[in-house]
This record gives structure tokens, sequence and C-alpha cells, in this order.
């Protein structure tokens, strides 16, 4: 089906309305005419008997002013009717449907991905087969970087190399079904009535970023696999959750039953930040550990700023703020830096004195950078708790996952390159299964003792491909540090550094953020 699609998108065709795809699910026939549910407060869904109505809350209610299509700035997200193929489409004067909504057929026959963050649960539902547009250039899979090169078709850039738009993303973009944005704009395929913000970054919670697998899957009539997975991913977290409980009043780890101190910090605009957004606070937490309180009142130098999701921050100028970002920094025991930009870390290293042996730096000039952080990371938060608290606890805490988004700067023989060849279809000799990459269904790692992943019964391919990002150059770019801080405010700052996989698409052009 996918080459199939492909080739059609290349010709300027399209599936027939109304056919059914060869591998797309019936409608969910245990949710028709159930009525509404709601998702964490950020959306409803609404079943009727062949039809779905999809709202977006308040909270996600509108496009952002900064949109790249000035017509959509500021206004409100239409609701979508989700009709099933092979039925009449609905009208406005059936039950429920808004007279604003955007229509879509589903299961949806051939998509276009905006950026990294749908990816991820396309991959976990094993619906690969529908896409035929994707830029590559920012995705850690590294299933889906195989992709690009059995299909090299599907890869397009989105922006030119001065940021504009891409005429070709846009041209090609029309032509598939729907295409997955966000309320920024990003991969913006220049047709309202196709554009499905998905807008998980949105969502305040570490564990509930991973349920928006259940606002994928209603593309697809996908829901069953969407609650079996997540109902897994969700009893690992809180498995892994129950071990931070204990760890953080046990006195025979290395903190003597204190709490040790952990906070996210980060770079821009001239400025040192501590980031407070509440997915980090809460992994924090539940790994057992405590948040380091801000100053009640801004130091000199320093500002304070409400997130979106309400989080107080913290902006420190460079170098007035320096001072005072240093004093917040010395409570923390770890601190953990998120980002993507290798530059950055050599800056902090020069006005905290890390030294150049202690951040190692394999990034390639020129190279586009992608971080699993930004994408993967988020549909796997028991992979990332388990790493923070092995990052943490250090050996009073193991999982039976390892390590896939931070590693020891400190161990410069830590660092694992992965790239398209550690996706379980690739071949050394060139015959890559690139058929069985349609119908993979990705399997979530299980990070708790004894917890195993339970398939549901399919037909598509099962597989786990390395625990880290890949990336088709080879090369792996500082993605994001944990520093294990242990100092005096008059003395050098001495840290052990981790960092979280990113990955370096050489040739591409272009770094994610």
């Amino acid at each position: 089906m996918f080459a199939r699609a492909a080739l059609l998108m290349a010709l300027g065709l399209k599936p027939a309305a109304g056919d059914c795809p060869s591998w797309g699910k019936p409608f969910p026939s245990n949710l028709a005419g159930s009525g509404k549910i709601s998702f964490a407060s950020l959306y409803d869904v609404t079943y009727y008997d062949q039809y779905k109505v999809v709202e977006y809350s308040d909270t996600l209610s509108l496009y952002a002013s900064s949109h790249r299509e000035a017509s959509l700035q500021g206004t409100r997200i239409p609701p979508m009717v989700l009709y099933q193929c092979g039925t009449t489409k609905p009208t406005t004067s059936m039950p429920g449907v808004p007279s604003n909504a955007r229509f879509f057929e589903i299961p949806v026959k051939n998509v276009t991905v905006g950026w990294g963050g749908p990816l991820v649960f396309l991959e976990l539902l094993g619906v690969s087969q529908s896409i035929d547009l994707v830029d590559i250039r920012t995705i850690s899979s590294p299933c889906m970087q195989l992709l690009e090169v059995c299909y090299p078709e599907t890869h397009i850039p989105t922006s030119l190399p001065d940021w504009s738009a891409n005429p070709e993303w846009m041209t090609r973009a029309s032509r598939t079904d729907v295409v997955f944005t966000d309320s920024w704009g990003s991969g913006w395929g220049g047709d309202a009535a196709k554009d499905v913000p998905f807008e998980i970054s949105f969502d305040p919670g570490s564990l509930s970023r991973a349920e928006w697998i259940k606002f994928m899957a209603l593309f697809y009539n996908e829901e069953a696999q969407a609650d079996h997975i997540f109902e897994q991913i969700k009893a690992d977290y809180n498995a892994l959750k129950a071990i931070g409980d204990q760890l953080r009043t046990d006195a025979s780890t290395e903190y003597n039953g204190a709490q040790p101190k952990v906070m996210f910090v980060g770079q821009r605009a001239g400025s040192n930040a501590v980031t407070n957004a509440v997915y980090k606070t809460q992994l924090i937490t539940d790994a057992g550990a405590q948040v380091v309180p801000l100053p009640t009142v801004a130091p000199a130098g320093c500002s304070f700023t409400d997130n979106t999701d309400g989080a107080r921050m913290m902006s420190c100028e460079i170098p007035a703020g320096d001072a005072a970002f240093t004093a917040v920094l010395a409570e923390a025991d770890s601190s953990l830096w998120p980002d993507y930009d290798p530059a950055k870390y050599r800056g902090f290293g020069t006005i905290y004195n890390v030294t150049a042996d202690q951040v190692s730096d394999a990034f390639g000039d020129g190279s586009s950078v992608g971080s699993s952080w930004f994408d993967i990371q988020q549909s796997e938060p028991q992979q990332t708790l388990a790493g923070l608290m092995e990052a943490i606890w250090d050996r009073d805490f193991t999982s039976t996952c390892g390590q896939k988004y931070l590693w020891r700067v400190s161990n410069l023989n830590a660092q694992s390159v992965v790239g398209h060849q550690n996706c379980p279809l690739y071949s050394a000799q060139g015959q890559n299964d690139c058929q069985s990459l349609h119908d993979r269904l990705h399997t979530p790692p299980m990070c708790s003792a004894g917890n195993v992943f339970q398939t549901m019964t399919t037909t598509t391919i099962q597989s786990q491909e390395a625990s880290a990002a890949c990336g088709v150059g080879g090369a792996l770019a500082l993605a994001a540090l944990v520093f294990d801080a242990d100092f005096d405010y008059d003395q050098d700052l001495v840290v052990d550094v981790w960092l979280v996989y990113g990955v370096d698409m050489t040739g591409h052009g272009r770094n994610a953020v």
C-alpha cells in the first residue's frame, strides 16, 4: 500500500475516496454511539454510529499568533469529524456535527507528518504504511531513518536553507489526506482543511504525554491498540515511580535518607535559565528526588516568567545574572540540560569552569540535529524515568532498560552511536526488508523488573530497535546534559556530565528545537 500510494502521489493522484485501505481497521463497534470521552481536559471525542467528532479544549483551542499562515494566527482550531470510509460523508444537519468542522475519511490512507512528535505514535500503532511525506532531518527513530533509505521520495524538507517555506513540501502535502502539524504551524502544508495540530507539547504531564497515542489512534480506528499500549506504559511507569517513593526515604542510599535535589536548566537568548515545565518537575519527583526551589524574589540579573503550563521559570542574563544562577545551581545534586546545540555546552563550560575533557564533542559542523528528547522520549516516559533514576541514584538503582536518553560524558566510552542500520529490518547486504516497514509495530520498552510488553493479536511485525537514537550520518550530537554537581560557591564547578542522546542527520542542514 505504501509503495502504491507513493507512486500515485508522484503522478499527482491519490487513492479513490471511499475506498477503505486493505490494512485499515473497521469503525470501533464497541464505541459506536457511546457518547463523549474527555482526554486530560485537552480534547473531547464524541462517538456516533459511523463517525467521531473531535474537539480541542480551551487549553488547545487557538492557533499561535506566530503561525506561518497569517489567516490562522490567533484563530480557533476547528473541530474535526472523522467518518468511516465507505459511508456517506456526514453533514452539518446530522447529530453533533459542527458547522465549522473539518472532515476526514478514516482510516486515513496517506498522511504528511510535519514534525517529529506525531511520528513515533504512527510507529507504535503499526500504521507507518500511511506515511506519504515526512521531513526526516530531525527524526531520531532508526526505522524511520531506514524509511528514507527504502523510499527516498517520502523525504522533502519543510523549509529552504533560508528557513522560508518549501513550495515543493506544500505541493506534496496538499495531495495527502491529513497533515499533522502543531498550532505553531510546524510542517504547515498550505491547506487549512487538512491541518491537524498534534498538541502533545501542551500536555503538562510526563505520563499523559504518552497518552497522545489515543489521539493518533482516532484517525486509524486503532483505539483498542492504543489503550493496550498505553496501559502497559502506565503500569511500567507507576512501578518505577513506586521504587522512587521508596528510595526518597531509604537511609541506605548514598544520600542517607535525604532527597537529592534536581533541576532542569538551559541557555537561550543570552541568558541561562531554570526550566521548570510541569512534565519535567513531575519526572524529578516521580524519580524520588525533589525540585530545587527557586528564590522567593528574583535575584540580581534574573527575572521570573510563567510557562504555558503555569510553571514558574527563572532566566538570568549573561553575565549580569551569572552569580545568582551559579548560586541556584549550587543547590542541585543533578542538573539536566535538554538541548541540541553542543556550542551551548562549551559556553556553559567556559562560564562554570567545566574543562573540555569533561564535555566530549562529536558534533559535525554543517550537520542538522534532531533530538530523541523531543520526539521518541515523549512516547516513552517509563524509559525516561528509568534513565533519570539511574542518573540520580547511581548504584542504588538499575533498570532493565539501560540508558537511552542519558549518558555520562565523563565516561567517554559510554557513548553509543546507532543509525538506520540498527533498525531490525536493515540488511548489511543491501536487502533491507522495506516491505515490512509498512506495518511494523514498534514495541515500547518495559523498564521495571519482571515487566515484559504483551502484544495484541495482530498481523503486524513487532520489533524493537537499539536503545538509542540514530542518525544517517553516524555522528552523535550532544542533546542534553545532566550535571551531578558537588561544589562550593567560591570554588570551580565540578560536574559529572550526562547527555541525552540526539542524532546527526549529516547533510540535511537544519537544527531541530
